[in-house]
């Protein structure tokens, strides 16, 4: 993951700290980007939701849980605070 601004690399940590209302700032330029909603967004609520549905909390489903984080940590798409929402 990748400040959409200046490219300086973002740890795939952070990415769990926001959500579509908050933002993780770049530690090289100051930016403040947010979560871009998007499919992939959607593709990891339903995995995560049906992971529950299916395993309820059983062992298997927190294994389930931190494989579907990291993927999601991985793929999200950031988007500058001052970008999204058409502004």
């Amino acid at each position: 993951m990748k400040c959409p601004k200046c490219n300086n690399p973002i740890s795939p940590l952070k990415v769990w700290l926001i959500s579509r209302w908050s933002f993780v700032k770049c530690e090289k330029c100051g930016t403040r980007s947010g979560r871009a909603v998007n499919i992939q967004l959607f593709i990891i609520s339903v995995l995560l939701f049906g992971g529950y549905l299916i395993l309820n909390f059983s062992p298997l489903f927190i294994v389930w849980a931190l494989i579907v984080m990291c993927v999601d940590a991985y793929t999200v798409r950031l988007v500058p605070k001052d970008k999204q929402d058409g502004a």
